[in-house]
């Protein structure tokens, strides 16, 4: 999904989805009568990085929560994502770019298609709000590890030489940690299953041997959530 797609489907998609989460407030004010102990989301996931060239990748969101009360759940979150953006001059550091500028011949335009995958690993609590009997909202704080795997693809000899001196193995792999916040909304279909929308803002700064400068990261996440176990609910009313 490219990202001109990727903003086409949000537009059309999420003020949907977000009517029909307003719609089931409205109409069923009631609060849920079944609250599962355990929730199960699989579903699309896109990952946009604006300060890299827009980098954008769609892939896959796997979460999986014990909900303690009706306020608060905890949980892990995983994600894949793989898509492909230009390496250009203007990520790298100064120092690089003032010799990449020494060396280069004039007018030549640094632009390198790149394969780029990243995986986040992420765990802790969220506080839901479960007031309505076919919506929940939720947010929660964001600490999490971005697992990134990088890997150039010159198309000429000047690009091919700037790839073997930034990355001689041809193949860039690094670590690093984030930090922000997420949060969005359930819309029940029936006891055990709700359609799941969630957006994360996450601050990071990954390759920073390469890329100048972090920034924020934006992951949308969309699919069913399924809902099972005792009901915790059942308890109060005995």
């Amino acid at each position: 999904m490219t990202l001109h797609n990727r903003n086409r489907f949000e537009r059309g998609f999420l003020p949907l989805l977000a009517a029909l989460v307003l719609f089931a407030a409205v109409c069923c004010p009631a609060q849920q009568s079944y609250i599962g102990r355990y929730d199960a989301f699989v579903g699309f996931s896109d990952i946009n990085a604006p300060f890299v060239n827009n980098l954008n990748q769609p892939g896959v969101n796997i979460q999986g929560a014990i909900v303690n009360n009706r306020w608060i759940s905890s949980g892990f979150d995983y994600s894949i994502q793989k898509g492909t953006g230009p390496l250009t001059a203007s990520l790298l550091p100064l120092t690089l770019q003032q010799e990449l500028k020494a060396e280069l011949p004039p007018g030549y335009n640094l632009r390198i298609p790149t394969d780029a995958t990243i995986q986040t690993f992420a765990a802790g609590s969220q506080l839901t709000y479960r007031h309505y009997a076919k919506t929940t909202v939720f947010i929660h704080p964001v600490l999490c590890a971005f697992r990134v795997t990088a890997t150039p693809h010159p198309t000429d000899p000047i690009s091919t030489a700037v790839v073997a001196a930034l990355i001689p193995s041809g193949t860039k792999r690094d670590w690093t940690g984030g930090y922000g916040i997420g949060g969005g909304a359930e819309l029940y279909l029936s006891k055990h299953l709700s359609a799941h929308m969630e957006t994360d803002a996450v601050w990071s700064h990954p390759i920073n041997d390469i890329l100048a400068n972090g920034g924020w990261i934006y992951r949308f996440s969309v699919g069913p959530v399924f809902h099972f176990g005792r009901n915790i609910e059942a308890r109060k009313k005995k």
